[in-house]
């Protein structure tokens, strides 16, 4: 963003309209570079954190079979995780407060399978939110919409049924108002919601928190395929095209996206996960620690840094701490590799 740019958001948020607030044409994706967007591109560079029920089952596809107790990390050190951020440069942060387990990093209204009924009580949502805050970073939450606990079966594709379709609606709200101030919001495996409910939380959101951009995660091979180039039906509506493990076209990433007849303004993000290749899923990289993870080499990471900045991406880099809640020394050597290759 330009100093234009800024200035002309600056003078919006001292006339009353937040900076981070509603888009120019009411409550839906933007066909402008509002202020809202611009602000979020400056950002430009975010981490995130992969660290849920998985990380103490060691499958990325944990479906939440095992007991509340079985999340149990002994020496969880949240502060750790932000502090690695701001050595890399990052701008804000994401984190999964609910991945497809089921289990919730907060300690959830009338829900059995969260961090209160585990064997490690810290709000980690509470404390994720605190020391962002303490260390300037904007902030944010994941939400996965594929939860075969709550569903009652693992399926990708079949669509979610009516009392937990609620509860998702119930535990949005609640991250919303219990931990205001969110900047982001990303909801993945979104085709398991039809575009009505779709759109019903977008809004809600929105409603909740006007500052907030919406992300809808594409799925990998979607944006495989598509680079940000277009927005999948069933990832609309969203403020930003979201690219899992995927970095932008090489000719750099137009926000002018056509959906339907109408062009609307959407970054690109390049969402990417440090680990090494998932096996279960050889085309892609894992997001959740195990005892044989390795992070990948930092030329590659500062690659693919440099690809996002120059293709006009932001770039949301997973991190991934370990079973006892620290990210691991091999992990921090190579950030901090990573910082000092993106510095230079």
């Amino acid at each position: 963003m330009n100093r234009r740019d800024f200035l002309k958001g600056a003078a919006a948020t001292s006339a009353g309209a937040p900076l981070f607030g509603a888009v120019d044409q009411g409550v839906g994706p933007a066909t402008t570079r509002t202020p809202l967007l611009a602000e979020y591109e400056r950002l430009q560079f975010g981490c995130s954190y992969h660290f849920s029920m998985n990380t103490f089952t060691g499958d990325d596809y944990e479906i939440g079979a095992v007991p509340a107790t079985t999340y149990n990390p002994t020496h969880l050190d949240v502060k750790q995780w932000i502090d690695i951020a701001k050595t890399l440069g990052a701008r804000y942060a994401v984190l999964t407060a609910k991945h497809m387990s089921g289990f919730a990093l907060w300690p959830t209204d009338d829900y059995t399978y969260d961090v209160a009924h585990s064997s490690n009580k810290t709000d980690v949502v509470g404390e994720f939110v605190a020391n962002c805050k303490a260390s300037g970073l904007k902030y944010g939450y994941y939400y996965c919409i594929l939860d075969p606990h709550n569903e009652g079966k693992f399926d990708w594709n079949s669509m979610v049924p009516d009392h937990y379709y609620s509860l998702i609606k119930r535990q949005v709200t609640e991250l919303h108002t219990k931990y205001p101030g969110a900047i982001y919001q990303l909801f993945d495996i979104t085709w398991k919601i039809t575009l009505e409910q779709r759109w019903e939380l977008y809004r809600l959101v929105k409603k909740l928190n006007p500052n907030c951009v919406i992300v809808d995660n594409q799925g990998f091979d979607q944006s495989r395929r598509n680079q940000g180039r277009i927005c999948e039906p069933k990832s609309w509506p969203t403020d930003v095209i979201n690219g899992e493990d995927t970095l932008p076209p090489p000719e750099g990433h137009n926000p002018h996206v056509m959906f339907e007849g109408k062009q609307y303004y959407m970054p690109f993000e390049t969402w990417l996960p440090t680990g090494p290749i998932y096996k279960p899923m050889p085309r892609m990289h894992s997001w959740f620690w195990r005892n044989d993870f390795t992070t990948q080499p930092a030329d590659v990471i500062a690659n693919a840094y440099r690809a996002c900045i120059k293709g006009k991406s932001n770039l949301l880099l997973n991190l991934s701490p370990d079973n006892t809640g620290r990210i691991t020394d091999e992990a921090v050597s190579t950030m901090r590799k990573v910082a000092q290759r993106i510095r230079a």
